[in-house]
């Protein structure tokens, strides 16, 4: 039996895997824009529903503190600048106000003339800008004019040796001023939605139930990870699926199935382990692409290595290697309508042995629990160094459990921020109560290790997230097919 230890022992905390993140939201880039500009609308709608024309006056004061026949020294125009600073406090003071108030007819209150009025000195001047904003031009235009009328009597006793000089006098707009107010509302408004919904799918993100990370993986199942292979962009067109013996796949993608291919020889020479299962707890975790690279790694390194296809409901091998129609397969020995020798066939530039089928079965777990089938790996037991079973996803049916069976060990693949922990553990408990030794887990399509690479290429090009055009295992259609037709024992 094997060392797995489930754990149901609390993480404390957690690790956000940012990457993941922002893969995350660059899956749903469109969104973002669509929630950006339907705020942005609003925002917009909002702000000239609510916007209000505005008029403005204004005034231009000069501060001089010498007399006619003084000359302008520096020391003389640093006391002006100073000095200007208080007469800024003085015009925007509570006496200059009422004063205006008292000259402005119509009954305008202290509280919207002291609303109206802004006062401002141009820095490093001796220059005063006093500017009135109403929502009506003549008001604006009356209330500046105010200014100018009280101003002198109000200054005069404070610096009797200072002037103060209205060099703009006020003029009465002719239109509103440019209302950006809408415009920057609607932006506003724009990033407001796009935090929100950021912040949710970063909550999503958190509480989902998967595993973000090949440290998070060991740290749960309490099993070692064997790799993690990084998310690879496929540029090859030739080729039907990302394998090791394709060069173009990148140096990283290939060394990381030869440190795979390390520790499953070293637990071969330690146990006696031959046959090997591959599975998933769901689909489209690259289980397949997964047990046809382990296989051509071993194959490389001089191995005898028999690859099955015993995904009966969902044949992939055959498409991933760019095998022609092979005639007689894995479900052809089982119903002993054809011989293992005949259904074995050697690709040559691989240097591997297939046992593969090119269509699906009906009763695929029916075919694997007869007892012939574990006589047919027996037999050829002894023939190959190594033998590489891919299943189906173990969580969603039982031909993985019942693989397991009369298998030596298994590895589970499991794919980043993809399956529900709670299936992926109920996986790995099937097959270890079914026998078979679970060696350890591949952290598939790791984005981590692919952002430092440079090798970010979204969901494996075009065989990603549903393995490119072949959709969901592609003219097999979904696992919906046959899957759940077979009720977990």
């Amino acid at each position: 039996m094997n060392n797995y230890e489930g754990s149901n022992n609390k993480q404390k905390g957690f690790e956000l895997n940012i990457i993941g993140y922002l893969l995350e939201l660059s899956k749903k880039i469109w969104l973002i824009l669509i929630i950006a500009i339907v705020f942005g609308l609003l925002g917009g709608i909002v702000g000239e529903v609510t916007s209000k024309d505005i008029y403005k006056s204004e005034v231009a004061f000069i501060v001089n503190t010498l007399s006619e026949n003084e000359a302008v020294e520096n020391s003389a125009v640093t006391a002006q600048i100073n000095i200007t600073n208080t007469f800024k406090y003085i015009l925007s003071g509570r006496v200059l106000k009422e004063a205006v108030r008292e000259k402005c007819e119509g009954n305008l209150s202290y509280a919207f003339i002291d609303s109206s009025i802004t006062v401002e000195t141009v820095e490093s001047t001796n220059a005063i800008e006093l500017t009135v904003k109403t929502e009506d031009a003549q008001t604006s235009y009356n209330i500046a004019k105010a200014v100018v009328d009280v101003y002198a009597d109000v200054v005069e006793e404070i610096y009797p040796n200072a002037t103060l000089n209205v060099c703009e006098t006020p003029v009465k707009a002719q239109k509103p001023e440019d209302n950006r107010s809408v415009a920057i509302l609607a932006v506003i408004s724009a990033a407001i939605g796009v935090v929100i919904y950021c912040v949710f799918v970063l909550i999503m993100f958190i509480v989902k139930d998967t595993i973000k990370n090949s440290k998070e993986l060991s740290d749960k199942l309490k099993i070692p990870v064997l790799g993690a292979v990084q998310l690879v962009s496929n540029k090859n067109k030739t080729t039907k699926g990302l394998l090791v013996a394709d060069r173009r796949t990148g140096f990283s993608f290939i060394e990381t199935y030869k440190a795979i291919r390390t520790k499953i020889e070293s637990n071969s020479a330690k146990t006696g382990n031959k046959v090997y299962l591959v599975t998933s707890a769901c689909e489209n975790e690259g289980k397949t692409t997964v047990s046809a690279n382990i296989a051509l790694s071993l194959a490389e390194n001089g191995r005898s290595v028999l690859l099955i296809d015993a995904d009966l409901r969902k044949p992939s091998i055959a498409k991933i290697l760019s095998i022609p129609e092979t005639g007689e397969g894995f479900a052809s020995v089982i119903k002993q309508e054809a011989s293992i020798t005949e259904a074995i066939k050697l690709i040559k530039n691989f240097n591997l042995y297939v046992l593969a089928d090119n269509k699906p079965v009906s009763n695929p777990s029916e075919l694997l629990s007869r007892r012939i089938t574990e006589e047919i790996i027996n037999s050829i037991r002894d023939e190959f160094d190594f033998i590489i079973i891919d299943t189906a996803p173990a969580s969603v049916v039982t031909d993985a459990s019942i693989i397991a069976g009369f298998a030596d060990a298994a590895i589970v693949v499991v794919r980043e921020d993809f399956s529900p922990f709670s299936r992926i553990r109920m996986s790995v408990e099937d097959i270890d109560s079914n026998g078979a030794e679970i060696v350890g887990c591949i952290f598939n399509a790791e984005t981590e290790t692919t952002i430092r690479a440079g090798k970010y290429g979204g969901k494996y090009g075009r065989y990603g997230g549903k393995y490119g055009r072949y959709g969901k295992y592609g003219t097999y259609g979904n696992y919906g097919y046959g899957y759940g037709a077979t009720p977990k024992k």
